[in-house]
């Protein structure tokens, strides 16, 4: 094939000359201007591109720094409620002990959770550790709350039972006055006969109130022979407390006392030689000092 080859004049004015230039040096030159070009753009377009990405990566930073900012004060919250809800647990402890059940234990208030991963075994970068650290101790401390109200209700459960039998357990003074006769062998003030006494005799003036000495139902108010007007009340969980020598009597069978309640007046009636009342406690029917039910330093209600 033959090449062709052109020439270039140049004209100075007082000098000319040329350049023979052939085909294949035209055609490297325009390779060459076609590289060249190509190369300039490539370094102009990715030049441009670092600036878009290093602008995108400041926003990003920023953006991270104040998630950041965000996460610590998140976590801020988590501590101060993982602080509170120990307080609580505490709180909660010490009412389970009052209810006579047992605290929850270090192991059961663990619930199998364990402890926190290591970092770099899930997570990349700084956010995701922060971010599954907070939704860790964030689902513990739920799982923990959950534990708490549980137990909490069991406290209240056994404390309203435990109020109700102390509310139906005979503990105060029946009335005013002084012990004339304890509980137990005693002569009898009458027949002068060494005699089993059931309660106890607190004289005063007839007429002295007497008040229930417990939360219960009355199941008896009759005239009894040797004991005169009786009250018989029935607290429930196998206690009973009954009231002779009454001069009179305020209350009806099947009515509902409270402790304190006015259920009658110390009087002489039955079997006696003067005012006064007699009070026994019984335990499943059978009778007990009950001394072993009152507060023996404070000698009224």
């Amino acid at each position: 094939m033959r090449l062709h080859k052109w020439s270039i004049i140049f004209n100075t004015g007082d000098k000319v000359w040329g350049i023979c230039v052939s085909e294949r040096i035209i055609f490297l030159l325009i390779i060459l201007i076609g590289i060249l070009g190509g190369a300039l753009s490539y370094i102009i377009l990715e030049d441009n591109r670092k600036k878009v990405l290093c602008k995108e990566y400041i926003e990003l930073k920023k953006e991270n720094e104040k998630y950041l900012i965000d996460l610590g004060k998140i976590r801020n919250e988590v501590s101060i409620i993982d602080r509170n809800l120990e307080k609580v647990g505490y709180n909660n402890t010490l009412l389970l002990l009052a209810s006579e059940l047992n605290p929850i234990s270090k192991s059961v208030k663990q619930m199998g959770i364990g402890g926190f991963p290591e970092r770099k075994e899930f997570y990349s970068t700084e956010i995701d550790a922060s971010v599954k650290h907070v939704e860790f101790n964030i689902n513990r401390i739920e799982k923990l709350v959950e534990l708490e109200k549980s137990s909490l209700k069991s406290s209240e459960e056994r404390l309203s039972k435990l109020k109700r039998r102390l509310s139906h357990t005979p503990s105060i003074w029946p009335t005013y006055g002084w012990v004339t006769d304890g509980f137990g062998w005693r002569k009898h003030p009458i027949t002068r006969k060494r005699q089993w006494h059931e309660g106890f005799d607190i004289a005063n003036y007839s007429g002295t109130p007497v008040v229930a000495g417990a939360d219960g139902i009355v199941i008896s108010t009759k005239w009894r022979p040797g004991y005169g007007k009786t009250i018989k009340i029935d607290h429930g969980y196998g206690l009973e407390t009954r009231y002779a020598h009454l001069k009179n009597i305020y209350v009806r069978v099947g009515q509902e006392v409270k402790r304190g309640k006015r259920i009658g007046c110390m009087g002489s009636t039955g079997r006696v030689t003067g005012p006064h009342l007699h009070y026994e406690v019984r335990v499943i029917g059978q009778p007990v000092d009950p001394y072993d039910y009152l507060d023996i330093y404070k000698n009224t209600y």
